[in-house]
């Protein structure tokens, strides 16, 4: 029979780099913890990159998981602390489609939703939408999620204080618990807006507003304002003191910038780019990274805002955004299954001796089609190796290519697959 493997990656897939400033994704093991920032990361002109604020979240989770575990935990007096040393992390939980606050009544609009660094988490939920560990039962007897209780109740004082910074970006919603032992369904919460990032209606500019508060209303006066009475960075200061400067990126790793080209801004971009404000956003980020402004300007086809940005960046970064054509999660593991398929037609004509190495290429239209294929080097059976190439044409849903300005192009894609007879 016909041993099949993919290789995880294709050596023409492009990856868009993650920022440094980044935490790693928590192990999926099923235990009930409040996620950990790493002991450091590197210097990038942000606050909650700092060692020193790493490790007072650190602490905080540490505490907070004790007062989880024992029961005595009080949602809106540790509401209160959270904001008042200006921890605004949301709580949340795991789920298979990344990390989520809408289950525990908050709604965060962001492009590729929230990483570790800007929750706590705190549960896992599974695919039968259930939470992990299981609900407690009350005393009387009543089913209670305890847990989900408290990070409800924790959202929504959190959001509610008056220090609270995000309320563009993060809302209290609407949830209904699932109970224990009910069937698999969706979590029943309320449907976000079709929006990339932020809400469309943001209310006049908040008392002691920041840069990035002024630059998603496209304030320009008060971008100005700010910047012009910005006090010098004391490069020793507390980094929580620091001032925030025009490159300073926010709990969800957006510069002023970034928020201004988000919300299409375009005003306040091109004051900001003249305050030169960089393409590529915070200082540990790059421009290949998503949440960039440059990425964020391609991402939206804002031509005209990308190649304003293109005369600021060094031309080799530039030309690095050109992608290959991508395949999105899922495809290589369908394709697998239906390989193992085909190598029970097959198997017996290979050399079960030998493991061979082949490249299966497809040139991808810049609608995502596949408009040809080859396997090469070819096997012994052109019936298989029109099957193989006719079996990834139908499985694969490939993401066209794109040039450095967004635009989707023809492109070619190419995956290893190895072959031994057993």
């Amino acid at each position: 029979m016909l041993r099949r493997t993919i290789a995880a990656t294709s050596l023409s897939l492009a990856v868009l780099a993650l920022s440094g400033c980044e935490g790693s994704e928590p192990p999926d093991n099923g235990e009930t913890y409040v996620q950990e920032s790493p002991a450091a990361e590197p210097a990038c002109n942000d606050p909650l990159a700092d060692p020193a604020t790493l490790e007072r979240d650190r602490e905080a989770d540490k505490a907070l998981k004790t007062l989880l575990a024992s029961g005595q935990a009080d949602p809106v007096a540790e509401a209160r602390k959270a904001a008042a040393a200006g921890d605004f992390r949301l709580v949340a939980a795991v789920t298979l489609g990344g990390i989520d606050t809408s289950q525990f009544g908050a709604q965060c609009v962001l492009r590729g939703g929230l990483s570790p660094r800007m929750a706590r988490v705190v549960t896992y939920f599974g695919e039968d939408s259930l939470p992990t560990p299981a609900p407690s039962e009350a005393p009387s007897g009543e089913t209670e999620d305890r847990l989900a209780t408290f990070a409800r109740t924790f959202n929504e004082a959190l959001i509610a204080d008056p220090a609270y910074p995000y309320r563009d970006v993060c809302r209290s919603v609407p949830v209904l618990a699932v109970k224990k032992g009910a069937a698999a369904q969706e979590p029943n919460v309320a449907k976000g807006p079709e929006r990339a990032y932020g809400y469309a209606k943001l209310g006049p500019l908040p008392e002691n507003a920041t840069l990035a508060d002024a630059a998603r209303r496209g304030n320009v006066a008060a971008l100005r304002r700010m910047l012009d009475e910005e006090p010098s960075a004391d490069p020793t200061g507390d980094a929580l003191d620091a001032p925030q400067t025009i490159d300073s990126p926010d709990l969800f790793g957006m510069t002023p910038l970034a928020w201004a080209i988000a919300y299409h801004r375009d005003g306040a971009a091109r004051f900001l780019l003249a305050r030169q404000a960089s393409p590529s956003g915070a200082q540990c980020q790059a421009l290949m990274d998503r949440d960039s402004p440059m990425q964020i300007a391609r991402a939206q086809g804002w031509l005209q805002m990308v190649l304003k940005m293109k005369a600021l960046v060094p031309e080799a970064d530039y030309a690095g955004l050109a992608e290959e054509p991508a395949l999105p999660d899922g495809n290589k593991a369908q394709f697998n299954a239906e390989l193992a398929k085909l190598g029970d037609r097959y198997g017996t004509i290979f050399n079960k001796d030998e493991l061979t190495r082949h490249e299966l290429k497809f040139t991808v239209n810049a609608g995502g089609r596949v408009t040809s294929c080859s396997f090469e080097p070819k096997t012994v059976s052109p019936e298989f190796d029109a099957d193989i190439c006719r079996l990834g044409a139908e499985v694969f849903k490939w993401k066209p290519a794109r040039d450095a300005e967004g635009r989707s192009i023809p492109g070619n894609g190419k995956l290893m697959i190895r072959l031994r007879g057993s």
